[in-house]
C-alpha cells in the first residue's frame, strides 16, 4: 500500500484536551500536579469545547492528519474495570469530526497521563496490575475506534524510561535509594512490554491499520574531534536512541542493557507468556515516529544533565555547539541534524519514520491589537526543517511518512508554562481560550497546498 504523505500537527490530552472535570473523567497523575501548583491542566487550551472550532482551523490550513492523544482515565476513570461510555463517545465525535474533513487521527495511546488510581494501586508502571489494565484499555481502544482510527502511537518517548523511572510513581526515588535500580528497570520492561502487547493486540485486533513507537531523538554530537569525545558521543546515541529501538525492533535486550543490569545486580520476572509476545512476529511495529527539536555535544567524561526533568530536551544543559544558532528560548537550531536522524534510523531498522513532534517553543509571541501574531522567527526555523524533510525524502529515499509539528494549537509545556507556544494559532488563555490565526497560520497553508514546495 502505498502511503500518502501526511502534513498536520501534534497535541496531547493532558496539554491540550481540557474537560478534566467532565464527562465522567477520573483524575490522572497531573491533576495531582494541579492540586499542587494550581497550574490548570484540566482546562489546557480547551480543546473539549472547542474541538469542532479547532479541526476547522486546521482543515483550513490542509492538514490530513492531526496526531492527538486518548486520555486513559476518561475511558477508565480508575485505569482499569469498566468503560466510561461519555469517554468513548467524545473520543468518537472528535474521530468523525476529523475524518469529515479529510484528516487522519494518529493517536498516541499513552502520553504520560498516567490514571492516578493506577500509581496509588500499582505504583504506576512498576506493577503488573497497570500492564494488565493498559492492554485492556488498548484492545478498548481498537474495539471502539476501528474504522476511524488508521494510525496509533503506542509509549510517548518512551526512550526516557531509565532516565526517568519515578515519572509514574507513588513516591521519587533517589540513585541511592537500596531499591532503586530494581525499581528503574521494572518499571521500564512494563512500559516496553506495554509497547509490545499495544501492537501485537492492534496487528490482531485492526490488520489494515499501522501501529509504531514515538521516540524522543537525542542526536549527540562529538564536541571536538577527539576520539574520547567521539565515543562519549557514540555512547550517548546508543543509550538513549538505540537501545530501546534496538529492543522494540527484535524483541531482545543487546548486550548493553543486559551487562548494565547484571551490574546492578537487577533480576526481570518474565514469564513465559511475556517472553512468547516479545518474541512474536505480531509484536512488531510498522513505523517509527519521533520528536525533534535539536541536537546535543557532548564530551568525554562528566556530561551535564538534570535528573529532575520531565522530557530529553528538558535533561541536558548540552555543550555549545560553535556551528549553530540559538533561539530565543537558549535551544540550538538545526535542521540539518533532522535529515541526519532520519537517515540513521532508516539506516538501522529499515521502517518508515514519521516526524510527530518538530517546531520552534518561544515566548516571543504577542497578540496585536487587530488579533494577529507576527511569528516569521517560526517560519524561519520551521522552513529550514520542512527542507530537510523534502531532502530526505528525495534525495536520501527514506521513507518519510509525515510531518506534524509540535503544539499546532498553543497548549501548556509539559511542565504547566502556558506562554512558551508553538502553534499556528494563538490561544488567549485569560479569556475563554479564545482563537488567532498567527503569519504561520497562512504560510503553513501555502506549504501543505504545495506538497511542501512553496516555502518562501
Amino acid at each position: 500500500m502505498k502511503e500518502t504523505f501526511l502534513w498536520g500537527g501534534s497535541t496531547s490530552a493532558f496539554q491540550f484536551e481540557g474537560g478534566g472535570h467532565e464527562g465522567g473523567k477520573g483524575p490522572s497523575i497531573y491533576d495531582r500536579r494541579e492540586e499542587k501548583t494550581g497550574v490548570t491542566y484540566s482546562v489546557a487550551s480547551d480543546f473539549y469545547h472547542h474541538y469542532k472550532e479547532d479541526i476547522a482551523l486546521m482543515a483550513e490550513m490542509g492538514f490530513t492528519a492531526f496526531r492527538m492523544s486518548i486520555a486513559w482515565s476518561r475511558l477508565f476513570p480508575t485505569g482499569e474495570g469498566a468503560v466510561n461510555p461519555e469517554g468513548v463517545a467524545f473520543y468518537r465525535d472528535v474521530f468523525t469530526e476529523l475524518k469529515a474533513h479529510g484528516i487522519e487521527p494518529v493517536v498516541t495511546l499513552f502520553h504520560w497521563d498516567m490514571p492516578l488510581a493506577l500509581v496509588e494501586k500499582y505504583d504506576g508502571f512498576g506493577g503488573k496490575g497497570t500492564l494488565r489494565a493498559f492492554e485492556q484499555y488498548c484492545r478498548t481502544c481498537f474495539a471502539e475506534f476501528d474504522g476511524l482510527v488508521k494510525y496509533w502511537l503506542t509509549m510517548n518517548e518512551n526512550n526516557l524510561g531509565l532516565l526517568m523511572p519515578s515519572m509514574y510513581s507513588n513516591r521519587k526515588r533517589s540513585k541511592d535509594d537500596p531499591d532503586y535500580a530494581q525499581y528503574q528497570w521494572n518499571s521500564y520492561h512494563n512500559t516496553v512490554m506495554a509497547h509490545f502487547l499495544a501492537v501485537k493486540a492492534c496487528h490482531e485486533m485492526i490488520p489494515d491499520a499501522k501501529i509504531g513507537c514515538m521516540m524522543a531523538s537525542a542526536l549527540a554530537y562529538p564536541l571536538s574531534p577527539d576520539p574520547r569525545d567521539v565515543r562519549a558521543a557514540q555512547a550517548h546515541n546508543q543509550q538513549v536512541n538505540w537501545d530501546e529501538l534496538d529492543l522494540l525492533a527484535t524483541g531482545h535486550y543487546n548486550r548493553r542493557m543486559e551487562k548494565a543490569m547484571r551490574e546492578a545486580g537487577v533480576t526481570l520476572e518474565t514469564g513465559a507468556a511475556e517472553q512468547a509476545v516479545m518474541a512474536d512476529p505480531a509484536s512488531r511495529m510498522d513505523f517509527i515516529s519521533f520528536s525533534y527539536y535539536y541536537s546535543v555535544c557532548m564530551r568525554d567524561g562528566e556530561n551535564k544533565n538534570n535528573a529532575d526533568a520531565q522530557t530529553i530536551q528538558m535533561m541536558y544543559a548540552a555543550y555549545e555547539n560553535p556551528c549553530l544558532q540559538k533561539s530565543s528560548f537558549g535551544w540550538t537550531i538545526d535542521p540539518m541534524g533532522l535529515r541526519i536522524f532520519m537517515n540513521e534510523l532508516y539506516d538501522r531498522y529499515r521502517l518508515p519514520v514519521m516526524v510527530v513532534e518538530n517546531g520552534l517553543g518561544v515566548k516571543d509571541d504577542v497578540l496585536t491589537g487587530d488579533g494577529r501574531v507576527h511569528d516569521n522567527y517560526r517560519i524561519a526555523y520551521l522552513r529550514e526543517h520542512i527542507r530537510a524533510v523534502n531532502a530526505t525524502r528525495a534525495e536520501d529515499g527514506v521513507p518519510v511518512l509525515g510531518y506534524l509539528p509540535w503544539g499546532c494549537i498553543d497548549l501548556y509545556s509539559a511542565g504547566g508554562d502556558r506562554t512558551k507556544r508553538y502553534g499556528f494559532v494563538y490561544v488567549d488563555f485569560d479569556h475563554g481560550c479564545k482563537r488567532y490565526r498567527k503569519d504561520s497560520f497562512y504560510w503553513y497553508k501555502k506549504v501543505i497546498a504545495s506538497g511542501g514546495r512553496d516555502l518562501d
